[in-house]
């Protein structure tokens, strides 16, 4: 039998023997770092459970005034799902860490647990609690983490549920964004760092390498201003302190099958996902992806202390250029460009680094991949005054609303210059995403006088989320509503949603 063959017998029948990381492994890439950390999952044998995690947090910030425990909501089986908050004396900025969104990746919640250690015990991290509102979600799935598993208890992947907002872990967390409404916010994940379409690269399959992978708000509605200030100040940051500490580091990619061929897709900005979900707000937002998933307590404490760094160093770079910063997420807000509706990506052949299993040596293989630095825009639309929504479609509106974004009523009947889209082409998804078909919708959009009745819901696009109504109303939108069936649509009929001109 050849070696890729049992090795494929070993990732499907059990998953768990292949995904442990050698030992020789290890020592020679992934030690763990001079640092004492005593957050739960380093005092017990296995990781720790929700109520260590609690109780960890209140032994820590007890008796401080400036820091408290607060909940924001409740997972599926009730539990309270926990926000610490740091209120500093002379608030200049509001940064967000979440962590465990999905619920097999720990390391995220450890980082965040030595954080809060720090935060209280660091004299030297004073300066920045005094002066930046912090908030730390370390465990938005629970359910998912007390039985180590990706999805939450419904099984939907939260971190594919930042649009449609079906789970209620999904509805705490943006309702908790909208409240905050922070300047800069950091997800903590982990990456799996053996998967199936590594099995036939190098000479006994490859692993990736990198300790940590970025995967930074690049969704093509992104404002220039962040998304130019995260490339010149916070990216050279955070790369300057991995280094410093040893650590690996690359742009966030994941493998596809693409006719038979293995494809690495590098970068994301998908509105599903936190990273452009949290950044098309008009904030610096980035998710960042641990090597850890599937390796159990292997490397724990350097994949927390790399977590750790990144929210460490996003606190600093934020606190020193907090002016620019604040400038910058103004200069967002009244940025008014094109929206682009759908794009594609070049497919393009690099170098990428991994480990070799057999050899235990780094190798570079040349393989295709598609990076979303590299896009085209296919579909480009201008930016409309406003949207309408017919009375009927409350659902729309009320999503809208959930998302953070302000939703007007027409008190009476009111005839404006638009656009209407009419379905020209209608089709479902071949497979059921996160339990139900897609939509995938083309349109015919006409100019023409509109009769919005009394009721109509009006979404100005000079606001602070008009990104996320662009990205989520244009009906050809890879995460939009039609494309999620937020509103169900069939062929042939013109939508109940206009585009008000700014004439």
């Amino acid at each position: 039998m050849k070696k890729s063959t049992i090795i494929l017998f070993l990732l499907l029948i059990t998953p768990w023997m292949f995904a442990q990381q050698p030992k020789k492994m290890t020592e020679k890439f992934f030690p763990d770092p001079d640092v004492e950390m005593d957050t739960p999952s380093f005092k017990k044998k296995d990781i720790a459970s929700y109520e260590d995690v609690i109780q960890y947090i209140q032994d820590q910030i007890s008796g401080k005034d400036y820091v408290s425990l607060q909940y924001i909501g409740e997972s599926q089986k009730g539990k309270k799902i926990p926000a610490v908050l740091f209120k500093s004396t002379n608030s200049k900025l509001k940064i967000l860490f979440t962590a465990r969104i999905h619920g097999d990746e720990p390391g995220g919640t450890e980082a965040m647990l030595y954080l809060i250690h720090q935060l209280v015990t660091d004299p030297k991290l004073t300066e920045l609690r005094e002066n930046i509102d912090i908030a730390i979600l370390p465990m938005v799935n629970i359910d998912g983490g007390e039985k180590q598993v990706r999805p939450s208890n419904n099984g939907l992947d939260l971190n594919r549920d930042m649009t449609k907002l079906e789970a209620p872990e999904s509805v705490a967390l943006r309702t908790f964004y909208n409240q905050f409404v922070p300047d800069a916010c950091i997800d903590f994940h982990e990456y799996h760092p053996f998967r199936a379409d590594y099995i036939k690269l190098g000479s006994f399959g490859v692993t990736g390498s990198a300790d940590i992978m970025f995967l930074y708000c690049e969704n093509a509605n992104y404002p220039a201003p962040l998304g130019e200030l995260f490339q010149n100040v916070y990216l050279p940051h955070y790369e300057k302190s991995l280094t410093d500490n040893k650590l690996t580091y690359c742009k966030y990619f994941t493998s596809a099958k693409v006719k038979g061929e293995t494809v690495l897709n590098i970068g994301g900005g998908s509105p599903r996902s936190s990273s452009s979900a949290f950044g098309l707000p008009n904030a610096i937002s980035m998710l960042v992806e641990v090597r850890g998933a599937g390796l159990g307590k292997t490397s724990l404490k350097r994949r927390a202390y790399t977590s750790y760094l990144i929210a460490l160093n996003t606190l600093q770079v934020s606190l020193e250029n907090a002016s620019t910063l604040k400038n910058k997420i103004n200069e967002a807000i009244n940025s008014h460009q094109d929206i682009v509706v759908t794009e594609k990506r070049e497919t393009v052949q690099r170098q990428i680094p991994f480990i070799d299993i057999d050899k235990n040596e780094m190798t570079e293989i040349t393989m295709p991949t598609r990076d979303v630095a590299d896009r085209k825009p296919s579909i480009v639309r201008n930016r409309p005054k406003a949207y309408a929504i017919l009375p009927e479609n409350k659902a729309v509106a009320e999503k809208l609303k959930q998302l953070g974004v302000s939703v007007e009523t027409l008190p009476e009947e009111q005839i404006v210059n638009g656009e209407s889209y009419t379905i020209t082409d209608y089709k479902k998804g071949n497979e059921k995403f996160e339990g139900f078909y897609e939509q995938i919708v083309e349109t015919q959009v006409k100019q023409k006088s509109i009769t919005l009745p009394k009721g109509s819901f009006i979404v100005d696009m000079k606001q602070k989320n008009a990104n996320v109504t662009a990205v989520v109303l244009e009906p050809e939108a890879e995460n939009g509503f039609i494309r999620y069936n937020v509103l169900p649509v069939e062929n042939g009929i013109e939508l109940p949603i206009y585009r008000i001109s700014n004439q």
